[in-house]
């Protein structure tokens, strides 16, 4: 089998939000004989989205068209949002040549926004929430099927218990929980490091740097603040399970903050103090925090539970082995030497 992935993870893309994208990258990489495909944004129609089609077919461009294999060739469009499904048109003369074309957003969207014109060309699509599946399938002609978020726990995971850092925040936060822990930790005579984002600059030097980075610092942070995102517009009331979750508890960190409540996302939490919840009242939080953090036995045991929990079942590696066998497709002999080394690491590393 032969895989052929869209990336819109393409070598310029900077902005911190397509991160997601990393982690899934390398692992597609070392699990698949993986080509992948990086279609540009083409600068010339943003003015003409309403008639793209019509006009120049595509939002997107690519230099050359990928050389297919012998066997069963696949195509994967990987990106956030459904308006990156439109890169399917750059290898619209290969479509015949793939024995399926699937893709897999992972953010939320509004399933409004799924293009009429993309979908007919796509054999399935994979969404991060069981409930925004339903909807689509309810509405659109088109497979779809709940395939949650995960992380490369093999390469990136840490059950550390040398943790300098007592609380993380970083990306989409609670800005009053904010504001109360950086004016209470940051005063001169707290001993406490509350590590946070001081900037608002969407873009970084470098993904691939800056995703290992985040995982280095995570792996020593104590408590890392994870709140669900159901009022965030693009989620449309939806509350999946955010990256955040999973990167959170593959470096052995203790969740705080508010849990997702969607369909499907009980049973991906259901271990003890998966996402601990923070006080309603703001004037029990910092004594709750003084607390938690006090706790050693249940830091460490939550350390060493979210970690053997995530090599256990939230590695890309098994959400992918659930794609092909959704898609009645051969578990490749890569994928699965990489799901034996996580289950060594589940039996040496955790015991």
């Amino acid at each position: 089998m032969n895989l052929f992935v869209l990336s819109e993870l393409y070598p310029g893309n900077q902005h911190v939000g397509w991160s997601v994208l990393s982690t899934l990258e390398e692992v597609l990489s070392s699990a698949f004989d993986t080509v992948f495909i990086y279609p540009l944004p083409n600068q010339n129609i943003l003015f003409f989205k309403r008639y793209r089609h019509r006009i120049f077919k595509s939002w997107y461009k690519i230099q050359d068209l990928p050389t297919l294999g012998k066997g069963p060739n696949i195509l994967l469009v990987v990106g956030l949002g459904p308006d990156f499904l439109l890169s399917i048109f750059t290898v619209y003369p290969l479509w015949k040549k793939f024995a399926l074309k699937i893709a897999y957003l992972l953010d939320g969207f509004d399933y409004h926004h799924l293009d009429r014109e993309v979908i007919p060309h796509l054999d399935y699509l994979f969404v991060i929430c069981a409930e925004m599946a339903e909807d689509i399938n309810k509405n659109l002609t088109i497979n779809t099927a709940f395939l949650p978020l995960a992380t490369d726990v093999l390469n990136l995971g840490s059950n550390s218990t040398h943790r300098c850092i007592d609380i993380i925040s970083y990306g989409r936060t609670d800005p009053t929980v904010h504001r109360c822990l950086q004016f209470h930790f940051h005063q001169q005579q707290s001993h406490r490091i509350y590590f946070h984002s001081t900037f608002s600059h969407p873009k970084v030097f470098d993904i691939k740097e800056h995703t290992k980075l985040l995982f280095k610092i995570l792996a020593r942070s104590q408590i890392s603040l994870c709140f669900e995102a159901s009022q965030v517009p693009r989620f449309q009331g939806y509350s999946p399970i955010l990256m955040r979750w999973f990167e959170s508890w593959s470096c052995g960190c203790t969740v705080v903050g508010k849990r997702p409540f969607s369909k499907g996302a009980a049973d991906l939490l259901d271990w003890e103090n998966s996402t601990i919840e923070i006080p309603d009242n703001p004037e029990d939080w910092i004594p709750f925090f003084e607390d938690l953090l006090l706790d050693k036995y249940t830091l460490i045991t939550n350390t060493k539970r979210n970690y053997r929990e995530c090599l256990l079942r939230h590695d890309w590696r098994y959400r992918l082995k659930n794609m092909l066998q959704n898609l009645e497709l051969p578990i490749t002999e890569n994928l699965m030497n990489e799901i034996t080394k996580l289950r060594e690491k589940l039996n040496f590393e955790t015991m």
